[in-house]
């Protein structure tokens, strides 16, 4: 949705892939405790809000950067880690499923029509957001799974539809703000 207006100002895609690495690197390590146990990382947000601005081939490429960093031992995943091993371990499928989340949103963003309303714009940004973290959870859970045969999985899922649907709703709200703060003045 800002692909457009970054073109027009002459930033190409390989520079906001960058922009996005580095959003990913310096806020998806932020885990903040909600409620007893009851994590909400900055890190999937990310992911999901990123693309749908930026488009489909920023926010692949910067997310496979990102990923690519942690694997090297930067700790740029949830909490400070890093290394191989989270990408190999029970959160690793979350992980894998952040450049398909990006490719899903970031194409949503791009086949938009550049004269939507805002409050097309807004619904659109809303289900995507909704979309990516069902995506990111539906490659991560059965991942997660084989780690623990004995995963409760709708226990799991009671667990982090509030994180989801409390990440979704900031996703909104910050590309209400983005928007509003990037729209062209009549």
């Amino acid at each position: 949705m800002l692909e457009y207006r970054l073109e027009v100002l002459g930033i190409k895609w390989p520079v906001t892939a960058l922009g996005i690495a580095l959003m990913l690197a310096l806020l998806g390590p932020i885990v903040i405790d909600l409620e007893q146990g009851l994590p909400l990382s900055l890190q999937s947000l990310l992911v999901c809000w990123l693309p749908l601005m930026l488009g489909w081939r920023a926010g692949v490429a910067g997310v496979l950067a990102y990923i690519l960093a942690g694997c090297l031992g930067l700790p740029v995943f949830a909490a400070y880690r890093g290394g191989i091993e989270v990408l190999a371990g029970p959160t690793g499928g979350y992980l894998m499923g952040m450049p398909v989340a990006a490719l899903v949103l970031g194409s949503i963003a791009t086949s938009s029509p550049i004269d939507d309303t805002d409050r097309q714009r807004y619904v659109r940004i809303a289900l995507g957001m909704l979309i990516g973290h069902l995506v990111i959870l539906a490659l991560g859970i059965p991942w997660q799974r084989s780690f623990d045969p004995t995963l409760d999985i709708p226990a799991l899922l009671e667990r982090l539809y509030k994180p989801a649907l409390l990440k979704s709703t900031l996703g909104l709200l910050l590309s209400v703000m983005v928007m509003r703060a990037t729209a062209p003045r009549a």
